[in-house]
């Protein structure tokens, strides 16, 4: 079976963790790629998320989402919404490159094979992300990276690889849970 990458990160909140230590800490890891916390996409997935974590929790599964942002933003972050799960802070994107999860080439990339379905499902979450009172916050980073997602187990093994197409081509929430 193929080794996911292992890797040293920062958090908001701890420095010098270790990927394979940390995925011993639950039978099931999600490795989630987002672009930056400003993003108002990412800030909806990361509410989301938040919200589906004790659902994580109850299947023995744990979220590690990384993001182009410093850490003093990832804890303006955590504090703002509460989150209860780790935000990797790469702001260099080194870990975008290691897990080869590419950016689009422009706006229209972002939006690349995007089916009718999947737009609409993209326009509701904006939606949503309005309604919640959201708002863009700091750029940071590629403006034009794409999401993915790895689910590892707790041996290092890659169980599942996604890099997404277009902005629209990823889980929502506790919708990640069906992969597993």
């Amino acid at each position: 079976m193929k080794k996911a990458v292992d890797f040293r990160f920062d958090t908001a909140s701890e420095t010098g963790l270790l990927l394979s230590e940390e995925v011993q800490k639950a039978r099931t890891t999600f490795l989630i790629f987002l672009r930056y916390y400003g993003c108002t996409s990412c800030q909806v997935d990361l509410m989301d998320l938040s919200r589906a974590y004790e659902q994580f929790r109850e299947k023995d599964a744990q979220v590690l989402v990384v993001l182009q942002s410093k850490p003093e933003i990832l804890r303006q972050g955590i504090d703002a919404q509460g989150i209860s799960f780790p935000l990797i802070s790469d702001p260099e994107q080194k870990l975008y490159g290691l897990y080869n999860v590419p950016a689009a080439e422009g706006y229209e990339g972002m939006r690349g094979g995007m089916t009718a379905e999947a737009g609409e499902k993209f326009a509701a979450k904006m939606a949503r992300a309005k309604e919640a009172g959201l708002a863009h916050g700091e750029y940071e980073g590629n403006e034009f990276q794409l999401p993915g997602y790895f689910i590892i187990d707790s041996e290092m093994n890659l169980l599942k690889e996604h890099r997404a197409q277009n902005m629209a081509d990823m889980p929502m929430g506790a919708e990640y849970l069906e992969l597993i």
